[in-house]
């Protein structure tokens, strides 16, 4: 096997699954004056579906990531006829990171592992986390193993994957080549596309069966992070 010496991750989806946003979507709806008399399964269903309009307007910076956050809260109410002002969004918003992160549980087969690997390589975060990456992984039990100084997040570094200069970030600051280093993350664009397109190697996370959309070739594809551990661990 090729020898690496940075492990790039992606969080969301890779690290982090989503039930988390999910049920504390839920409990914000059944909980918050003036949402607990709508129904929470349809509403996280609206939430769940993101016009494309609005992911655009993410994607070319029409939108910062707090308008974004806002525009995809009022979508959902839209279809429950409602308009809440900022100021209540916000509000809710804060209500649900509140709830979302505190149903961030800790697994410790995952924490073993990265333990593990931090013992053969340097490890680092990358994400487009529209949501504080770093109390992410502080409920995760994982800040010993990804320090504050080794997540980079596109909301604070004004770069979006897969924008080269985001995957290039935890390279200078380790000072590692690409050819050293693998990212490994779900979304094929993001996480395999753009990593190969700026010369790193990828493993692909595909938990859901899907289809490559371009002719990148990944190093390989597991369904789980944790088989990286025999790739990686040899």
């Amino acid at each position: 096997m090729k020898k690496y010496k940075l492990l790039l991750f992606d969080l969301d989806d890779t690290l982090l699954n989503s039930d988390w946003f999910k049920t504390g979507l839920i409990q914000t709806i059944n909980e918050h004056p003036l949402t607990k008399n709508l129904d929470a399964a349809l509403f996280l269903e609206k939430k769940l579906l993101v016009p494309s309009r609005l992911i655009e307007k993410l994607k070319n910076r029409e939108f910062t990531p707090q308008e974004f956050r806002r525009a995809r809260w009022q979508h959902a109410f839209s279809h429950f006829d409602m308009t809440p002002d900022d100021e209540i969004i916000n509000g809710i918003e804060n209500l649900f990171l509140q709830k979302g992160f505190s149903c961030i549980n800790q697994d410790s087969s995952l924490i073993q592992l990265l333990m593990d690997l931090k013992n053969h390589y340097e490890l680092s975060i990358v994400t487009n986390a529209l949501y504080d990456p770093r109390q992410k992984v502080y409920r995760m039990g994982l800040s010993k193993v990804f320090p504050n100084e080794t997540i980079f997040c596109s909301e604070e570094l004004g770069l979006r994957k897969p924008d080269l200069e985001l995957y290039h970030a935890p390279l200078n600051f380790f000072g590692i080549r690409p050819d050293e280093t693998i990212f490994i993350g779900d979304s094929w664009i993001h996480d395999v596309a753009g990593a190969i397109d700026a010369g790193i190697d990828a493993i692909w996370i595909n938990s859901r069966g899907a289809v490559p959309s371009t002719g990148h070739s990944p190093y390989a594809i597991l369904s789980d992070v944790k088989d990286i551990r025999e790739l990686l661990l040899k």
